[in-house]
């Protein structure tokens, strides 16, 4: 268990940062003030003075309680530790008010809309029901964009797939030597978005007949792509393969819905 959801849920861990923190700002003399300060009997605060001392975190000097260095410094470490979780949790639950969308068909000032993730853009459509929902905030036509107000609900979101494509090193040097070619590739493959990690790639994609999109943050872009559903077909040299598999990893292990891949072979 972290620091934090031990502090979060451990009532005798808080109490004991509580009891810390209150003899370190303010000056106790006796243990019914500190208890009066944390809602306490005195029994308690008693209890939890004396478990305290033995732990080395308080000491009784010159008739006061006081936090000792150890104390004091437990006591800075968890509340910056706590302060890193709110800050975390707060951008996480940052509330949207309003938000802009491209407008699915003719919409009218005061429609209620359906929200729906298509090709990575927010799409708002005014006959289709959606778990999430907008209200117009002006009039929009058929590929405009729109503001919406008073949000509802989550956009139904499904990650796109990511193919990764191991390409001929761009250091190989075999001069003239095409790159790849596509017996390999699923044969279901329709890309919406290709990636190219190198130069390689680039070439490797004009022999499939394809143009990249993503040529810079490649991986950071790529992952960013299947988060909003978009299917990737990402080029990456064979001694890469390794690093873009990492970086996909890590997105999943943030995500509720990981990011399906799969690596194939193209020569």
């Amino acid at each position: 268990m972290s620091l934090v959801m031990e502090l979060l849920r451990n009532l005798r861990v808080t109490t004991r940062l509580l009891f810390l923190f209150e003899v370190t700002t303010t000056r106790h003399t006796r243990l019914r003030t500190i208890a009066e300060r944390l809602g306490m009997t005195v029994q308690g605060v008693s209890e939890y003075a004396n478990g305290l001392q033995v732990d080395g975190l308080l000491v009784l000097a010159d008739g006061e309680y006081r936090a000792t260095k150890k104390g004091v410094e437990l006591l800075h470490d968890q509340f910056v530790s706590l302060r890193g979780f709110v800050d975390r949790a707060g951008r996480a639950l940052a509330f949207v008010e309003t938000t802009a969308a491209i407008a699915g068909g003719s919409i009218h000032r005061g429609d209620r809309v359906g929200l729906f993730m298509e090709a990575g853009s927010l799409v708002a459509h005014p006959t289709r029901a959606s778990p999430s929902t907008g209200i117009a905030v002006h009039d929009a036509s058929a590929g405009e964009l729109v503001r919406l107000r008073d949000l509802e609900g989550i956009v139904a979101l499904k990650p796109g797939r990511i193919v990764i494509a191991r390409t001929r090193s761009s250091s190989s040097g075999r001069k003239g030597a095409r790159t790849t070619t596509s017996r390999r590739l699923p044969p279901s493959g329709k890309y919406r978005v290709v990636a190219a990690l190198d130069v390689a790639g680039v070439v490797a994609a004009k022999d499939l007949g394809l143009k990249p999109r993503i040529e810079f943050a490649v991986l950071a872009a790529t992952v960013e792509a299947a988060e909003r559903g978009v299917d990737v077909l990402l080029l990456v040299p064979e001694e890469r393969v390794t690093e873009a598999v990492q970086a996909i990893e890590a997105a999943n292990a943030r995500l509720e819905d990981k990011i399906p891949y799969e690596t194939v072979a193209l020569g």
